[in-house]
């Protein structure tokens, strides 16, 4: 993927196909992976999961999940593009253009963050304190201090955990990558 990446920078500078290439980069594969990995167990705690995954970016997520589950999947991101692309990429997902800040996620049994690094703190206090009762929640972040967007990184998994007020924890976990480490934790 890094070959891919660095061929797309010598033949544009369109960030939205670079933005696309990355999403599906080697990275991205494993974070997601792990994430189904570790967390479809638990989605036998309800009849018919229903997921929401916040900033979904194109969807790549979603569609991994769908799999696991005949409930609703909806991807949504603050950026209409990734609507647009990922309604293009995967039929099957409900995508929606809305920000973490007022999306209500209430009616899902699966609360999903991938991008908790890219997001402060309060936010996803006030994020999680909108859901549902009970529900699963699934949240990543790194300690991949050197983007300029990654404004919530820890240094460690159980850092991040104790940035989280969930009520019981189901998993904790560190996926070693090649410039930095992700971070998982699933609870209720």
């Amino acid at each position: 993927m890094d070959t891919i990446l660095k061929v797309i920078d010598g033949v544009t500078t369109d960030r939205l196909v670079k933005s696309i290439i990355n999403s599906l980069n080697e990275n991205q594969e494993k974070s997601k992976d792990w994430l189904i990995e570790k967390s479809t167990e638990y989605f036998s705690f309800f009849n018919t999961p229903t997921v929401v995954i916040a900033a979904g970016w194109y969807g790549h997520l979603a569609n991994k999940i769908k799999e696991y589950t005949k409930g609703e999947i909806v991807s949504f991101d603050k950026d209409l593009m990734c609507k647009k692309i990922g309604q293009r990429l995967y039929k099957d997902i409900t995508f929606t253009e809305a920000d973490v800040k007022y999306y209500d996620i209430k009616r899902f049994n699966i609360v999903i963050c991938t991008s908790c690094e890219h997001l402060g703190q309060h936010l996803i206090d006030e994020f999680l304190k909108r859901r549902k009762k009970g529900s699963l929640v699934i949240l990543q972040s790194n300690n991949y201090f050197s983007i300029n967007e990654h404004i919530n990184c820890h240094n460690s998994v159980v850092e991040f955990e104790k940035t989280l007020k969930l009520e019981k924890i189901l998993y904790r976990g560190t996926l070693k990558l090649d410039k930095f480490e992700r971070y998982m934790v699933i609870g209720i």
